[in-house]
């Protein structure tokens, strides 16, 4: 296994940092776990050989109270082969991972993050997005679900209600998914995966911390 990072700050662009890791690794005996069955809970099984290798491009930027950061990553995850608990999978799937590199569940090849954040005076105004390229799906996860993007947005603001300034009082409020796109992270087919799940609806959240 290897991985390697460069973080590199641009002196020309005061504030302006990037950076990119690398990472491969194999695997015998690669554990994984999978819902097989009605009952949502996990089992564990062994796959005989495993490979993990990716890429991932960062970014950030400060100026002043203007805060801003990126994030690129692409990964791939493959394995072959079941050595444990070979009873859990129908012929066919067995004997095609037993022959083929085959995709684990939770690969996404693409995924990426970027988010903003403005302080005026005692006020900060937030937002982020998240995406994903769909995780695996199908026989033998051949197959992947369509890709999404989800935006949050939020508002905080600090009182000073003590005589301390370094402990503010501080309100929240934010939005998730703020456009209310329906989305699927898995649709109940795959390698384990025998029940549908869905990114969060839009949803509004309100908070309030002291620090001490």
């Amino acid at each position: 296994m290897f991985d390697v990072g460069v973080v590199q700050k641009i002196y020309a662009i005061p504030g302006l940092e990037v950076g990119v890791d690398a990472y491969y690794k194999t695997a015998r005996d690669q554990i994984d776990d999978g819902q097989f069955g009605a009952a949502y809970v996990l089992t564990a099984f062994n796959f005989d050989r495993g490979k993990n290798v990716g890429v991932e491009l960062k970014s950030s930027y400060t100026n002043g109270n203007f805060r801003a950061y990126a994030n690129l990553a692409w990964a791939r995850q493959l394995a072959t082969g079941i050595v444990s608990n070979q009873f859990l999978f129908d012929p066919d799937t067995l004997a095609y991972i037993a022959s083929h590199d085959t995709y684990t569940d939770h690969t996404r090849i693409y995924t990426a993050s970027a988010g903003v954040s403005y302080r005026w005076d005692s006020t900060r105004f937030s937002a982020s997005m998240i995406f994903g390229s769909g995780m695996r799906a199908g026989f033998a996860n051949i197959d992947h679900v369509p890709s999404y993007t989800q935006v949050n947005t939020g508002i905080s603001r600090d009182f000073f209600l003590q005589a301390d300034r370094s402990k503010p009082t501080t309100l929240r409020f934010d939005v998730v998914n703020l456009f209310d796109r329906i989305y699927t992270i898995r649709d109940g087919t795959g390698i384990g995966v025998f029940a549908p799940q869905f990114g969060p609806r839009r949803g509004f959240y309100m908070g309030i911390s002291q620090k001490i």
